[in-house]
């Protein structure tokens, strides 16, 4: 989409994945790089390091042992997974220095925590493999709201409160005022960032799971469901037969919303503190 390609074009630099991101990509494309190839490229980045041996050791993502180095936390959590893992702490990076007049950065990203939290339990109660990458995916739903504030925040603003005093959806608003929805830039951002074709998908069609490809269709009723959840947790959606959605669901217990509900509770501040940038409290750079 012409529209978003642009607007996004124009936030290349102030939006940029860390190198680093990068050099994980182009690594996870050799088929011979070993477990010391990332630990070594891990390593020039030393607050990376501390906080991937902090996720492999922590009490949500933890696994089945401690790890005493790096080189173990990489061991245990496996590359794939890996990744999904450094995703989530570097997107979080990325927009830290956001002025908070802008965006509250602790209050945007516990809403995308609390949806990653969401994504990554109705995984698991649907007894999925690499279910961290749940997490990861339901913490970026809301990535393109980020991009409109860095560029547009007195629109953006607007539109909000026209959504909040017509009781529409933002996304519609949203098209009204940018001619693009945040779903839509969202999509141009993991382009532009060079995700894998899951991140496009789940985040482009998050709102309409009918829409995304059948390859990733199973993933964005995992995220729809998650996304909903956490914006009405007490609607009539977790009343119908979710299984007529996606037979997966079926497997949920009945008192599945509690379940999701008590990880949340138990893991939403550990999570922010474990994966936000230590500097994060410093504005001092004007947008």
């Amino acid at each position: 989409m012409k529209a978003t390609h642009e607007f996004i074009c124009d936030l290349a630099e102030k939006i940029s994945m860390p190198d680093i991101y990068q050099k994980i990509r182009k690594l996870m494309g050799n088929p011979q790089a070993k477990i010391d190839d990332y630990e070594n490229l891990i390593k020039m980045d030393s607050m990376l390091s501390i906080r991937i041996v902090r996720i492999a050791n922590s009490e949500f993502f933890g696994f089945n042992r401690q790890a005493k180095d790096l080189y173990e936390a990489i061991s245990l959590i496996g590359i794939i997974q890996l990744h999904d893992l450094l995703l989530s702490s570097l997107c979080m990076r990325t927009f830290y220095n956001i002025p908070e007049h802008l965006l509250n950065f602790d209050d945007f990203w516990r809403h995308g925590i609390k949806c990653g939290i969401a994504s990554r339990r109705i995984a698991r109660l649907c007894r999925l493999p690499a279910n961290n990458r749940y997490f990861s995916l339901g913490l970026l739903v809301n990535i393109g709201h980020v991009a409109m504030f860095i560029k547009a925040p007195d629109l953006m603003l607007t539109a909000l409160q026209q959504s909040q005093d017509l009781n529409q959806p933002i996304a519609d608003i949203e098209r009204e005022h940018f001619g693009f929805d945040y779903c839509q830039l969202g999509v141009e951002l993991m382009r532009q960032w060079h995700l894998p074709k899951v991140y496009q998908q789940v985040i482009g069609h998050h709102l309409s799971p009918e829409q995304s490809h059948t390859d990733f269709r199973t993933a964005t009723d995992i995220v729809h469901f998650a996304y909903r959840f956490c914006e009405q947790p007490n609607s009539d959606m977790l009343n119908i037969p979710l299984n007529k959605t996606n037979q997966l669901f079926s497997q949920l217990p009945q008192n599945f919303a509690e379940i999701i509900s008590n990880d949340i509770n138990s893991n939403i501040d550990n999570i922010l503190e474990m994966l936000r940038p230590p500097n994060v409290r410093r504005y001092a750079q004007e947008i």
